[in-house]
């Protein structure tokens, strides 16, 4: 029973090293040349865009660092919020047709 518990639990000592081991660039914490360094080697979609952002009722700047494809989704997600709470021309209440 030891020798097949064993490969086993060899096994899931290295998954779990290979996880650790795998983290996440930090781009928050990376200058602006650092950033411009990475971006070179990536595709457009992938390239790291980095702003400084205040939240509701904070004065405190953040700075946030997201890939282009995920800024531009934010960016599409906003306007589509902000169509829901647009009325539409049709449903103006200062319109002189009602459709």
């Amino acid at each position: 029973m030891t020798s097949k518990l064993s490969p086993l639990l060899l096994m899931l000592a290295v998954l779990l090293a290979g996880c650790v081991s795998s983290s996440r660039l930090n781009f928050e914490k990376m200058s602006e040349q650092e950033i411009y360094a990475y971006n070179l080697d990536q595709p457009l979609l992938k390239k790291i865009y980095c702003y400084e952002d205040s939240g509701t009722g904070s004065y405190i700047r953040r700075r946030n660092c997201v890939t282009v494809e995920d800024y531009m989704y934010q960016l599409e997600r906003s306007v589509l919020a902000l169509d829901v709470l647009q009325p539409s021309a049709s449903f103006n209440a200062f319109s002189s047709s009602r459709d």
